[in-house]
């Protein structure tokens, strides 16, 4: 039991001692592969070796001896132990490598694990040949489905089979353990084709996986695809100016090449372009080459495709001929309107001016109401981008009635008595009537037609191409010579006229006259009046037989009658219809006529009573008598048979003296009698 125990104790001391001391990789064999014929070297290397320790090779087939130490089983000849053996190297060599070295190798020793130092010698025989593809070597109609194979002959080990469209793959196939021939197959299916398949580069590779020994092997298919054509057009429009070169181009993708054809559409006849091929060239084009071009592409597999280019030349403004050169309106046309048609490309902007301004209207060109003023030449102006502007010209001939000018002047002419009146009428007319005639209209109603060297009146008429004037001159003027002057023409459309009312202004000295013998004439109707009063009361206390006393004045004659001629002459009318007389202090006297307006003229003259002395008011210009004493008063003073009556004789200007005989209440050695010329 003792002696057993001890035994045990020094086999287990025995292991631990083993343990401590066993050797460890430094380098564990690796998997590797070799060409065919070729060297390989598998290496292996221990730390810790003992000389006890051994270190074998294992190999193919079944692990089956190779080598003990340095030394190598004789039956493997191309094989070898190198490395430094000091250090623990032991690598395997292997010349001229054959198939059947291919395997799993081993390299061991006491003491390490099995698992470890196991490595796999591949032996690499390269495939002689790029695979072959089967399929898809000529045309295909799209739509159809192809299938292609491919087949790689010989090689070891067997490649992997790759399909790859372009540079995408598509398939991969690898051999499996179970496959027992020596050639590779892989098929590839395209269903339903389409154009985008024409062209593609399907690809089959062979790759043995060691690329490092040899390189992958591959075989290619182009695809043939017929397709019908598909027309692109790169420049649907095309703008070309007139007299320049324009290609039109027609771009055609289809599978086989497609014949392309031109034609313009709604023509009917035959191009003058010359066709090349996608390309229709049109050398000097015109505006009338603008149009719509089709091109057609037919390549035999239906269906046919077109295509249209639109052609549109730049040309100059062009305005329509028919225009007429002269235009003929009535005149007073109301809405008339004169439309300009011009054609350009781009299209012309068109507008209006009166010729030799720049005053422009838009077109059509529109009048609401025709004038004289509206005739003369106008111009159609069209312009567009890129070329210079054209005109045509149209005369606007207005005819119709004749047109007064200056209507807006005054229509009354206030002319100081023996000054120049100038009384002037323009016309504008088409046809122009045969003259313009004068008539003098006077006060009372009397018409006269007034002829050039009459009677101090000249007339002169002037005539333009479309105008007509005439000037009346009265030299002169006196207030005979006042009233309406009427100047008139006409022509085939009717008549015109114009009424010019002249008024006449008497000078400051022959107002003064007036005034004088216009109050003298209304004191004497009074004074004649109011000795009726004093006869008739005469009488009728003589009747009584009584003695009668007007504020101690009597009548010592009877009172004359008014004369006649105060109320026949129109020469010195004071503007006052009616007298009346009223009686103040005793005394008869006219009543003062209204002095309500402000009138200066001559007509307007009144009569008052404010004190004794003749004087002129500032305010109104009236000629106020005011020196004359009471009626009673001079009438004391008369002798007896003598008349109040005194002559005054007047001249009127530029015309014979006429005799006014005025009633005045004064003694007749203060009378006088005075001529007057201005």
């Amino acid at each position: 039991m003792a002696a057993d125990s001890k035994g045990l104790l020094i086999a287990m001391l025995m292991i631990s001692t083993w343990t401590a001391y066993a050797a460890k990789y430094r380098v564990i064999p690796k998997s590797t592969a070799v060409l065919l014929g070729g060297t390989i070297t598998m290496k292996c290397a221990y730390d810790e070796l003992t000389p006890a320790d051994t270190v074998v090779w294992l190999g193919p087939p079944n692990f089956k001896l190779i080598a003990t130490g340095k030394a190598v089983n004789p039956r493997f000849q191309r094989y070898a132990i190198t490395g430094d053996h000091s250090k623990g190297e032991f690598n395997l060599a292997i010349r001229e490598a054959r198939l059947r070295d291919e395997g799993n190798y081993k390299c061991s020793t006491f003491g390490v694990d099995e698992a470890e130092g196991l490595a796999e010698l591949t032996v690499v025989e390269p495939v002689p040949a790029p695979p072959d593809i089967d399929g898809g070597d000529g045309p295909v109609i799209h739509g159809h489905s192809i299938l292609l194979s491919c087949v790689s002959y010989g090689g070891h080990p067997l490649p992997r089979l790759e399909w790859y469209n372009g540079t995408r793959l598509v398939q991969s196939i690898r051999p499996s353990e179970q496959w027992q021939m020596e050639d590779m197959v892989a098929k590839l299916s395209i269903r339903r084709v389409s154009r985008w398949e024409n062209g593609v580069n399907y690809t089959c590779k062979a790759d043995q996986g060691f690329p490092d020994l040899v390189k992958p092997v591959a075989s290619s298919r182009v695809l043939d695809i017929q397709y019908p054509p598909e027309v692109f057009i790169p420049r649907p429009s095309i703008f070309v100016k007139e007299g320049d070169l324009a290609n039109l181009t027609c771009l055609v993708d289809g599978n086989p090449t497609s014949t392309v054809t031109w034609r313009k559409l709604d023509h009917h006849h035959s191009l003058a372009g010359a066709e090349r091929g996608n390309h229709l060239i049109l050398h000097k084009v015109s505006r009338y080459d603008a149009g719509v071009y089709q091109c057609t592409a037919d390549n035999g597999i239906p269906p046919v495709d077109v295509g249209t280019v639109t052609l549109k030349v730049r040309y100059p403004p062009w305005i329509d001929p028919s225009m007429k050169q002269t235009i003929t309106v009535q005149y007073d046309n109301d809405g008339f309107s004169l439309d300009c048609l011009a054609e350009g490309n781009p299209k012309p902007h068109i507008r209006w001016r009166r010729k030799n301004t720049n005053l422009y209207w838009d077109n059509p060109l529109r009048f609401n109401r025709v004038d004289y003023g509206v005739e003369g030449t106008y111009e159609c102006v069209a312009t567009n981008e890129g070329f210079p502007e054209v005109s045509k010209e149209t005369k606007i001939d207005v005819i119709g009635l004749p047109h007064l000018l200056g209507q807006d002047l005054a229509e009354v002419l206030t002319v100081q008595s023996g000054g120049t009146a100038r009384l002037g009428c323009r016309i504008v007319a088409d046809p122009l009537p045969g003259r313009i005639s004068w008539i003098w209209r006077s006060k009372q109603g009397i018409e006269n037609t007034l002829h050039d060297g009459l009677n101090g009146i000249s007339i002169n008429d002037k005539i333009t191409e479309q105008e007509m004037s005439s000037a009346l001159t009265v030299k002169h003027v006196d207030i005979g010579r006042a009233g309406t002057y009427i100047c008139q023409a006409s022509n085939i459309f009717g008549p015109v006229k114009r009424n010019i009312q002249l008024e006449v202004e008497e000078s400051r000295t022959s107002l003064f006259i007036i005034i004088i013998a216009t109050t003298a004439s209304a004191l004497a109707l009074m004074a004649t009046m109011a000795f009726g009063c004093v006869l008739k009361k005469r009488r009728v206390t003589r009747k009584q037989r009584k003695p009668t006393a007007v504020h101690g004045v009597s009548a010592s004659r009877p009172m004359p009658p008014v004369p006649k001629y105060i109320h026949a002459t129109s020469t010195i009318d004071s503007g006052v219809e009616d007298l009346e007389l009223h009686e103040l202090d005793r005394a008869l006297k006219p009543h003062p006529p209204s002095r309500g307006r402000d009138d200066k003229e001559w007509k307007s003259v009144g009569l008052a009573y404010s004190g004794f002395g003749i004087r002129q008011s500032s305010d109104t210009g009236l000629v106020h008598s005011t020196s004359l004493p009471p009626y009673s008063t001079v009438e004391r003073q008369l002798p007896d048979g003598e008349d109040n009556i005194r002559h005054l004789t007047t001249f009127r200007e530029d015309g014979p003296t006429v005799p006014v005989r005025i009633l005045l209440p004064l003694p007749f050695s203060q009378a006088r009698t005075t001529s007057y010329s201005p």
